[in-house]
């Protein structure tokens, strides 16, 4: 079977202009996470699971916050207007899907506390939970832009190695 490309008619999504960017928090909220939980853990910053629950969600809420306004400005000194009602629902949706993300990292936080985790248990549970959710971004995502199997198994791969390039130097730096 051989790759296929859709094209802007043969899918409604293609008329959402935000549905790239919409799938693009996501990858973003998840490397970010990563990044925080790899380096709150490792320089004790947070050493339980609540403290862990607050950095992921201060910097989930810095994030939403810097792409939402920043939006806002981008739209308004390009196009000299402020944005209209729908687009700054856009820009809501786009922060839903990034604070989806924390949902999941804080509920597998919250769940690993809750079946008696250890705290460094449950830092590794939330990273290979974040690793997968990469993963299946990847996958899925390329499936439905209509590459076959083996490709897309190659770029849930790809952005699952992200993931745990992110937990490599953790570990090289100390962790």
């Amino acid at each position: 079977m051989t790759e296929q490309s859709l094209s802007p008619g043969d899918s409604k999504d293609y008329a959402d202009p935000t549905a790239a960017e919409r799938v693009a928090i996501m990858v973003y909220a998840a490397i970010t996470l990563l990044g925080v939980i790899a380096a709150s853990s490792l320089k004790q910053f947070a050493t339980d699971e609540p403290e862990l629950i607050a950095a992921a969600v201060g910097a989930s809420l810095a994030v939403a916050l810097a792409h939402g306004w920043s939006a806002v400005m981008a739209h308004r000194l390009v196009h000299r207007s402020m944005m209209s009602r729908q687009e700054l629902l856009a820009q809501v949706a786009i922060a839903g899907n990034l604070l989806a993300v924390t949902a999941i990292a804080v509920g597998t936080i919250a769940g690993g506390e809750i079946i008696g985790l250890e705290f460094r248990e449950t830092v590794v549970l939330v990273q290979l939970v974040l690793i997968a959710l990469l993963f299946l971004i990847g996958f899925f995502g390329s499936r439905w832009a209509g590459a076959t199997w083996m490709r897309a198994l190659g770029w849930g791969l790809l952005d699952a190695g992200i993931g745990v390039g992110i937990l490599l130097v953790k570990l090289l730096v100390g962790g």
